[in-house]
């Protein structure tokens, strides 16, 4: 079975270990890197400059030059990228070595990572950054209008396993259960697997036991159980266990609250996604 990995590029999206985190993936699972750059439409991205830029001499025409130079040298990059590691540009049935391919799509970025990341087995993506709104609007988009799995990555660089020690954050919730069987082929190949639980279940939650009980009827290894120390918050608990426990991956529901609560209260997600030491694999 081949996985797609989609990774989105713009210009304002920051590329960092993106790629390595795609590769990661790849590695472990017979994949397609589709590495998806997204030009803004020219009259579109006009209307949303400020008047004293079109008033210096900024016209569409501008915009799609400047655009298509990027896109040329992040094409550029990303084939060299792919040649270094050993990827191939088109799948060869005699070769299992993974494949990458580049495409370009014009659009706003919402429309097109919610389109092509509804498709896709994993999207890969920066960390939403409250200063730079695309990061964010880009993760909306993948989290919240794809319902597929989402590889969040830092500025670190990514561990060179990623199923070297996975750990779950567990709370009973639907936002959980799907991360979990989201995470199911990685978890197959894990070395090690942890379940984090700090939060209160309620009447419909699956317990602890159950989920071991079902990785285990999966063949997947029975995982260790781990509970927040002190007094804590649960994302702090989080963070300071996946630093201990040497996780590689963290895997966990995106905003199992109303995401509204979440801003005003501060949220595990927000937490991780600011604090996490590895990458995150999110579902909502």
């Amino acid at each position: 079975m081949t996985n797609t990995i989609l990774v989105p590029f713009a210009a304002e999206l920051p590329s960092g270990h993106i790629l390595d985190a795609a590769l990661a993936i790849a590695s472990k699972l017979t994949s397609h890197v589709h590495a998806t750059y997204i030009r803004p439409e020219p009259s579109a991205a006009m209307a949303s400059l400020p008047d004293v830029i079109v008033a210096a001499g900024v016209t569409a025409t501008t915009i799609e030059h400047e655009s298509a130079a990027h896109a040329a040298r992040a094409k550029q990059q990303f084939e060299e990228w792919r040649n270094r590691n050993g990827g191939m540009a088109t799948p060869d049935e005699a070769d299992q070595t993974w494949v990458g391919n580049w495409s370009e799509r014009t659009g706003d970025i919402e429309t097109v990572v919610t389109r092509f990341g509804r498709i896709a087995d994993f999207i890969v993506l920066p960390r939403p950054s409250s200063d730079n709104a695309v990061t964010q609007r880009c993760f909306d988009a993948a989290v919240f209008g794809t319902g597929r799995p989402v590889l969040v990555v830092g500025a670190a660089p990514p561990p060179p396993d990623l199923t070297d020690h996975i750990m779950i954050a567990w709370n009973g919730s639907l936002e959980a259960s799907r991360a979990l069987f989201a995470a199911m082929p990685l978890l197959r190949r894990a070395n090690r697997i942890t379940l984090f639980t700090a939060l209160n279940y309620d009447e419909q939650a699956v317990d602890l036991e159950d989920v071991a009980a079902s990785l285990r009827e999966r063949e997947i290894r029975t995982p260790a159980v781990l509970f927040p120390t002190g007094e804590h918050s649960a994302g702090v608990a989080l963070v300071d266990a996946a630093k201990e426990h040497g996780a590689s991956l963290i895997v966990m529901g995106a905003y199992t609250h109303s995401r509204l609560r979440a801003l005003f209260l501060g949220g595990v997600t927000r937490h991780l996604l600011a604090h996490a030491p590895v990458p995150l694999l999110m579902s909502h």
